[in-house]
């Protein structure tokens, strides 16, 4: 299919309520500005397949812990899926049929693995957004036990994950409660995107980077910090109109922003692009 054929196919994926969205779907079809040709359907086949050979063990379990201990033994032991820590920023790691395909990944592409897996198991497991490192958890009126898809399934507590979050993102961060609280799947989706986004803003790879830019805004259209990129990696594209557009929509909600000034620059920039070409 064509990137607009895709891309309608992810509006149709995420205009349900949250709770229906299908994540397993969103993820897979982020891989397909890589693999245009990408077919979903056997993909989810096979996570229900491997949700049925799950289901017996995870029955014969009978505490929360107990069920995530069959589960993760059957994904990271049996499977053999592990965190992919030799080429963290391949980004094979994002796109969810690699995953799926190598058995490899980052801590957000294994967790939505692992959540694919509970939504068919009908097990009461969540994601968790730590800052620079997600994870997931167990969620129910009585127990709240997170553990770590990227690292077999551990099970964490306060002083672990405040040690990730310090590894990860915040060198000299402490425990803050809300980092546990459960996140969206848009919101899930929209983090894998920005990690696509990252690699390929290192990479000078401007039109997969807007490609990532594009659908993160479908999840989230005011998104203030995507409307300036957008505008910024449209204009290295050449394309002018479109930089304008949101350059300006950037300034419009935050004119006081730190980097207004630049992207004043910018924004005269493209509209000089613009009358030179009218």
């Amino acid at each position: 299919m064509t990137y607009d054929a895709w891309r309608l196919y992810f509006e149709r994926v995420i205009e349900k309520p949250d709770a229906a969205i299908n994540l397993a779907e969103g993820a897979l079809i982020l891989a397909a500005d890589e693999y245009p040709d990408l077919e979903i359907a056997p993909h989810l086949a096979q996570l229900d397949a491997w949700a049925e050979m799950a289901a017996p063990r995870v029955q014969r379990a009978h505490t929360p812990r107990a069920q995530i201990a069959a589960l993760t033994a059957f994904l990271f032991g049996e499977l053999a899926f592990a965190g992919n820590r030799d080429d963290y920023y391949d980004p094979r790691n994002s796109y969810f049929n690699d995953v799926l395909a190598r058995r490899v990944g980052i801590p957000i592409s294994l967790s939505v693995l692992t959540l694919a897996l509970a939504r068919r198991l009908d097990l009461p497991i969540v994601g968790v957004g730590l800052p620079g490192h997600f994870c997931v958890k167990w969620q129910d009126a009585a127990n709240e036990i997170v553990f770590d898809p990227f690292d077999g399934g551990a099970i964490l507590d306060l002083a672990a994950i405040s040690a990730r979050v310090r590894q990860a993102a915040l060198p000299h961060a402490t425990f803050e409660p809300d980092w546990l609280n459960a996140v969206s799947n848009k919101y899930i989706l929209f983090r894998m995107l920005n990690n696509l986004k990252m690699i390929f803003i290192r990479r000078a790879q401007t039109r997969r980077a807007q490609q990532a830019v594009d659908k993160m805004l479908l999840l989230d259209p005011r998104a203030s910090g995507e409307l300036r990129d957008m505008g910024i990696l449209s204009l290295r594209l050449g394309e002018y109109r479109r930089a304008v557009s949101y350059l300006e929509q950037y300034l419009l909600a935050h004119s006081d922003a730190h980097d207004a000034t630049e992207i004043r620059a910018l924004l005269s920039n493209a509209l000089a692009q613009v009358e030179r070409l009218n």
